[in-house]
């Protein structure tokens, strides 16, 4: 970050300059760039985890928490690694395509909760889908998953 002082402030005067002079722009932007950059990097970090050289995030996950993974638990975290990177690219582009087809103001329903809510609604969805789908399999709770996840990313990085 040091490396970048001049470049971050000159951005951060331009801001300011653009925030006093056309306020509800900048508050626009502000919206739009905190919306933005989170799905993007989770679209970016799901999506380069599905290239041939990489193992799907979900499938390093579930690996992390069971082991090794059977055939169908594999091709399972697989396609769900896909849906979320399909799940946050669409969640980009609701905004304009709301803005453009979609009743005055609504592409701001994104913007303001509708995509955690929709996020969370999926979630508990494919829970109980995962369940369905994946038989005579040992399956754990978020917390427990989550849990893992820190203990085999702490080992690894002080290992």
């Amino acid at each position: 970050m040091s490396r970048h002082i001049l470049t971050v402030a000159c951005c951060t005067l331009l801001f300011c300059l653009f925030a006093v002079y056309c306020p509800q722009q900048a508050r626009i932007t502000d919206t739009l760039l905190l919306y933005v950059v989170p799905l993007g990097a989770l679209l970016g970090t799901f999506a380069c985890s599905l290239l041939p050289a990489h193992t799907p995030l979900i499938s390093r996950v579930a690996q992390q928490v069971h082991g090794p993974l059977r055939a169908d638990v594999a091709r399972y975290t697989r396609f769900l690694t896909l849906f979320w990177a399909l799940f946050f690219a669409g969640a980009l582009l609701a905004p304009a395509v709301l803005a453009l087809a979609g009743p005055d103001g609504s592409w701001r329903w994104p913007l303001s909760g509708g995509t955690f809510a929709c996020a969370a609604g999926v979630m508990l969805v494919e829970a109980y889908v995962r369940r369905r789908v994946i038989r005579n399999f040992e399956h754990v709770s978020l917390r427990e998953t989550v849990s893992a996840f820190r203990k085999a990313s702490s080992r690894q990085t002080s290992g």
